[in-house]
């Protein structure tokens, strides 16, 4: 429903690329250059490509699935992912398995014939040979360098494919989830999955050949290395053998705490959901503490976790990388003990084949182990939401009917094992149907089990015709307000004009600068409550269809609005339909055609309007007098940020949806800073650093070593070789000790190297486990103390792709690429010392191999940084749109609209893999780029020592080649995580910017026994939103004494609810405002909001207890709110005061969430209350007894009441109307009555409620 549509994007450059292109990655020049240029925006993305099309995978996913169901045993998500990708993905091993094995077999031997040549007592080699062995070793280089990359963008891209068809599939099926479901799997939950879980695919599909693979290949090469040296091998390959179960394991247990890491992670993201989602709630009632304690409680928690599963994760790899090292050491040390004599071959083709076994086993194993394990836990929780409940009914238009009709038979409905509705049986016809009852009874229950969102446990639902519905609650998505009536309908101008018309919409469009183009904020947070309800009920009328279920859509409209609507929309434009109503109103029942009252889930009369009498209408919905009062609403507005004119000066035709500011140029320095500091500070770094040092230093210099003692060897075969027989005992002496001294020295450098390997590991881990408490410690304070104008400008989408995705990169991923970058730098830095070593000649081409790095590496960040900050920037949309659609699912299913956000899901999916993939392709080509270059260098150090022919020992030709090859893959991938870090900073970058929005100035003293009057007074205040000369209140002057009533009246737009918003300091305004005497500009605002108590119209409810929810920070005792219970009339609903309370208090009605807020405010026991229209959703007899509760709580109290029901306001002791910003009559009700000319007059008698003695 995106109001600007699908944008057209250039072909993908890979599409039309020839096969040469393809494999050089040459197709990526052009975006590079340009990233080079100027800073990549989401206008240079590409099309998607075609199979990676987000409604393609959704729907083969699908369809796998379907077949899986139909086959009746337990559903296996690993059999759906085989039958859509599974011989793909084994082709692909296949083809590894061939190339990696040619490739074994190859290398060793070239490279052992290659430095045997350099063995002097050699005769059988001859220098062309050399050169053959060289070419071959090259050769064999470049062959491995072109298709390692083109292998790791197949699998990197079916990766993509498959998180793409698990993203597309989780939210088609988020769209069937039964209610009961959805609230036992929690909003949190979903956008994890989406998020997180779904990436396990991608991380995973990248080692799991590698298992198998692996095994082959290590069987393969123990052969090789058995058929060398005989049973030696035996000695380094048990070692291997050994360590691979105790990797297992801790892979096993990894995977365990995976599945708790992600739960306690849900519990973090649903926390901050409903903290950002209630903010305005939440400064309001000063509860900021409480829930950073919450917020910050639940991350502790996810950390320890994660951090467990961190320590287990660098263990499995340090035990495989340094399992590399001690197999080496005792298959050196067993062929000694035996007897032979090492030579340079033998050491050295020993050492080649084990790196590649190293690697194989202390990386691609390892990972392959604990990838599997989370990939299982992620499966799990997948599994757990796809298999979940669906309603049952099709998602298929029915056909129009002229008879529509509605039938019930005993039909009970149950909720969480609670009977929700019992028995009801009911049949509607064409005509009005008012349903009425009681706060609690179950009439919005009954009207979704209509919808088929509840499916009845006995008895059934036959509905004949299509169905439109408007909620009880305003949904409103991210769009334009014109997307948001439309819902996916074709345009029609003229109904769609006499829909604006007839719900009364066209007098606040004209007032907005971009009229039905205005973007409507999450939750249509820049909308009052009533705008939004006239949104919400239009895009009910608009949709053609035969049956209308309008849930209780009128009681945010005033007087005037609602009379409108009710006869030019509900009668009029809706006759001969068949028009369910739910509402409170009881100067409605005589307009309608049939009455039908609820009480307790249960039908106690269903009446034609003209067979029962007003009186007995009232007497079965009413019992107290005082709501026998004709209940007229008055206005329409909710928020503070109700006033439309906030939003005109930022609202454009072509504003999109969900966009983001997006960082340009270089990661800053201030970020790195930042995140040192978070860490623990320069000098930790530096110390980090210097641990990582040494470690390279041991390593380095066992291997060093190694080669020394291959040289001693060689000269002991030398004297052997020569005939030099006649040695000296001292002679002999003097070796055999050198001998043992680089055995003993060598030993003990394995032995420091493991110590220092984990020393450096766990000092890394406990720096960014510190940094990452920081920096969400450090966000959530400030996201949370921000002003108002963030949450007016910033999607909750936004704020939590950070707080998920984001923080997610900074825990998991940033940890992993600094640990990669320090050990690649520290061990190229080694390398480069031991070929200098060798010969320092080496010292010019390494150096200008290093510049011509730093070249490519700079011509590519600006664009891997481009696509990095987009990829993060596409996601967004993502969450938005899944948000945005979970909260709003009753509505989508009756409009049956869940194809087209089907639709417009997959668009911005299809941008986000699109960002990806291309970020993949930059990253792969970059990647190419520098390994091509490194077998050049490779080439340059061969060939010196063939050419030269000067170096006389082959142990240190065969140290300075075998150095050469470990650069192969490091060079590249410390230049690409070198990168990454940059890329991965963006993260923290994006975290770091929420944390310099504008906070809330919270100084300012505390003054005791404040206030003692609640005198309030308002002089010459001015508000503007925005900072602009726009003024949303203009010159308010007003006094409210001690004790006194005060009502506030005026059309939408009109400012009232700002007046309430000035009060407690939410928005800072020119003027003052005093209280008792003290300017409130001078308390501090916790103090402030403290001491004024609100009941709003939304009744924000949170996850927890009954205790949490109207004590959170425990001030008050158990008696204090028992008694504050008891007097907001919910002593039978409460069980006890643990009671716990489902997300967004789902397992009570709106009218009775509204009484907990009551009894919030009836505990603080304040002189100031506030009451913004806190009666809206109830029916008259919870109304009546809210506002005798009220006036018997609240009499000592000075109050301020916006308007909503007339005879709420009519007995105040002064009236307060206002009109743009102003206030244009301010009196007692008796005194304004007499001005027949004046607002007030015109409403009260539109009411019906105006006195005789002023008609």
């Amino acid at each position: 429903m995106d109001h600007i549509g699908k944008i057209e994007r250039k072909l993908h450059p890979k599409e039309k690329a020839n096969v040469l292109s393809k494999l050089s990655f040459f197709y990526t020049v052009t975006l590079f250059r340009k990233g080079h240029k100027q800073d990549l925006e989401e206008d240079d993305l590409y099309e998607v490509l075609s199979d990676y099309r987000s409604k393609e995978l959704g729907d083969q996913l699908e369809a796998e699935w379907e077949k899986e169901k139909k086959r009746g045993k337990g559903i296996s998500i690993f059999r759906v992912l085989w039958s859509c990708y599974g011989w793909e993905y084994f082709l692909l091993g296949l083809i590894q398995l061939i190339i990696k094995t040619t490739m074994i077999i190859l290398q060793p031997q070239a490279l052992s014939k290659l430095i045997s040549y350099f063995d002097h007592k050699q005769t059988h080699l001859t220098k062309k040979d050399a050169y053959f062995y060289a070419g071959l070793l090259i050769g064999v280089n470049l062959i491995n360098c072109i298709y390692v990359h083109n292998y790791h963008l197949a699998v990197t891209g079916l990766g993509i494919r498959i998180r793409t068809a698990f993203c597309s599939f989780i939210y088609r099926k988020a769209l069937k989830l039964s209610p009961t479901r959805l609230s036992d799997i929690s909003i949190g939950k979903i956008v994890t999955l989406i998020t997180k879980d779904v990436h396990s695919f991608e991380s995973f599909i990248h080692f799991a050949n590698d298992i198998w693979i692996g095994v082959v290949k290590s069987a393969v090469i123990f052969y090789i290395i058995y058929n060398k040296i005989g049973v030696s091998a035996f000695a380094g390959m048990g070692f291997f053998i050994l360590m691979l179960p105790l990797q297992a394991f801790m892979g096993k247990m990894a995977a365990g705490l995976r599945m708790k890491m992600c739960k306690k992670t849900d519990d973090r993201l649903q926390l901050t959901q409903e903290t950002l989602s209630a903010v305005k709630i939440i400064k309001i009632y000063t509860w900021e503490k409480f829930f950073n304690k919450k917020i910050a409680e639940a991350r502790r928690k996810e950390i320890k976790t994660m951090h467990t599963i961190f320590a287990l994760k660098f263990i499995v790899l340090q035990i495989g990388n340094l399992s590399g090292k001690m197999a080496f050491y005792l298959l050196i040390m067993t062929y000694t003990w035996i007897g032979n004599h090492i030579t340079a071959e033998i050491v050295y083709f020993v050492e080649s084949c084990l790196q590649i076994v190293t690697h194989t086993m202390s990386i691609l194993f390892p990972l392959g182990i604990t990838q599997s394990a989370e990939l299982t836990a992620a499966m799990k929780r997948i599994g757990n939401v796809l298999k979940a409940l669906e309603i049952k009914g099709e998602s298929v238009e029915p056909n129009p009917t002229l008879k529509p009709k509605i039938t019930l038979k005993d039909a009970t409905v149950t909720f969480k094992e609670k009977e929700i509705l019992h028995s009801v049986s009911l049949t509607m016809d064409v005509g009005l149907t008012l349903i009425t009852g009681p706060v609690g009874c179950g009439k919005s229950f009954l009207l979704k089990t209509i919808l088929q969102d509840y499916e009845p446990t006995t008895g059934g639902v036959v509905t004949k015709g299509r169905i439109s519905y408007a909620s009880q609650e305003p949904w409103l998505f991210p769009s334009s307000i014109k997307q948001n009536i439309l819902f996916g309908q074709q345009y029609d101008e003229l109904r769609y004009k006499e829909v604006l018309k007839v719900c009364a919409l066209v007098y606040d469009l004209e007032l907005l600068s971009a009229g039905d183009s205005t973007i409507v904020e999450d939750r249509g947070i820049n909308l009052s409550k009533g705008q939004q309800a006239r949104i919400n009920l239009a895009r009910a009328v608009y949709k053609e269809s035969d049956i209308y279920l309008l849930d209780d859509c009128l009681s945010a409209l005033d007087a005037h609005v609602s009379d409108f609507i009710f006869k030019e929309c509900i009668i009029k434009f809706l006759r001969n339909k068949l028009v369910v109503l739910v509402s409170h109103n009881v100067n409605h029942v005589k307009d309608v055609d049939n009455v039908v009252i609820m009480h307790n889930g249960s039908i106690s009369s269903c009446v034609k309007s003209s067979e029962i009498s007003e009186k007995e209408i009232l007497e079965d919905i009413i019992d107290d007098a005082e709501a026998k009062k004709p209940v007229d609403a008055l206005n329409e507005e909710d928020d503070d940020d109700d006033e439309n004119t906030k939003l005109v000066t930022e609202t454009t035709k072509e504003r999109k949806v969900y966009q983001e500011v997006k960082q340009k140029g270089e990661v800053a320095f201030g970020v790195y800073f930042k995140y040192m500091k978070f860490g623990g500070g320069f000098l930790v770094f530096l110390l980090l650093v210097g641990i990582f040092a040494v470690s390279q230093f041991v390593h380095s210099y066992a291997d060093k070593l190694v080669s020394r003692w291959v040289n001693l060897e060689q000269k002991v075969s030398d004297f052997s070789f020569n005939n030099i027989t006649n040695l000296t005992e001292e002679q002999q002496l003097k070796i055999e000790s050198s001998r043992d001294y680089l055995q003993h020295l060598y030993t003990g450098m394995i032995v420091l190297t493991v110590a220092f390997e984990l020393g450096s590991i766990m000092s890394l881990f406990a720096v960014a486990r510190r940094a990452s408490i920081k920096l969400h410690k450090y966000m959530i304070d400030h996201i949370v103390n921000a002003t108002m104008q963030f949450f007016d400008t910033n999607f909750i989408g936004n704020i939590l792709n950070r707080f998920s995705k984001d923080l997610s990169a900074i825990d998991e991923h940033l940890p992993f690429v600094i640990f990669q970058v320090f050990k690649a730098f520290f061990v190229i830095l080694g390398v480069i010392v031991l070929i200098t070593t060798v010969s320092t000649s080496f010292l010019l081409p390494t150096a200008i191999f290093f510049v011509i790095l730093a070249f490519i590496r700079n011509y590519y960040l600006p664009t891997g940084r481009s696509l990095k900050r987009l990829d993060a920037a596409t996601r967004s949309p993502v969450v938005g749109h899944l948000n945005a659609t979970l909260e709003g699912l009753t509505t989508i299913r009756a409009f049956k609209a869940e194809s087209i956000l089907r639709d417009e899901f997959d668009r911005h999916q299809n941008l986000y893999t699109s960002a990806s993939y291309i970020s993949q392709c930059s990253l792969r080509a970059f990647a190419y780029c520098l390994d091509t270059l490194n077998t050049v260098f490779i080439a340059i150090v061969i060939l010196r020592f063939i050419v030269f022919d000067d170096v006389p020992l082959a142990g240190s030709v065969g140290l300075a080649i075998t150095q050469a090859f470990r650069m192969t893959g490091i060079v590249q991938w410390a230049i690409r995580q070198w990168a990454e870090i940059e890329n991965s900073m963006t993260s923290v970058e994006r975290v770091l910017e929420y944390t310099g929005v504008e906070q809330e100035n919270n100084q300012g003293q505390a003054t005791d026994n404040w206030p003692t009057k609640g005198e309030v007074k308002y002089s010459n205040v001015y508000l503007s939103y925005n900072n602009s000369d726009e003024y949303v209140l203009k010159n308010i002057n007003f006094t409210a004494h001690p004790q006194e009533k005060i009502g506030i009246v005026g059309r939408t737009g009109a400012g009232k609810s700002s007046i309430l918003s000035t009060l407690f300091r939410l928005y800072e305004v020119k003027g003052s405002i005093t209280i008792d005497g003290v300017d409130t500009k001078t308390l501090s605002l916790d103090f402030l909001r403290k001491h004024i108590s609100i009941i709003p119209q939304d009744p924000v409810l949170f996850t927890g207890t009954i205790r949490d929810n109207i004590d959170p920070e425990g001030q008050y005792p158990d008696d204090q709110i028992w008694r504050a219970v008891e007097t907001a009339n919910l002593i039978k609903l409460v069980p006890s005061l643990d009671y716990e309370i489902t997300e967004n208090g789902s397992n009570f009605s709106v009218g009775q969430r509204q009484l907990i807020c009551l009894a919030r405010a009836v505990v603080r026991n304040n002189k100031i209350i506030v009451l913004d229209e806190a009666t809206a959703n109830m029916d008259p007899e919870t109304d009546a007894l809210i506002h005798e509760t009220i006036h018997r709580n609240f009499a000592a109290c000075t109050v301020f009441t916006i308007a909503h029901k007339l005879h709420s306001i009519i007995d105040s002791d002064t009236v307060i109307v206002m009109d743009k910003g102003q206030i244009v009559e301010y009196d007692d009700p008796i005194s304004l009555l007499q001005n027949k000319e004046g607002l007030f007059y015109k409403m009260v008698k539109k009411s019906g409620l105006l006195p005789p003695a002023f008609a």
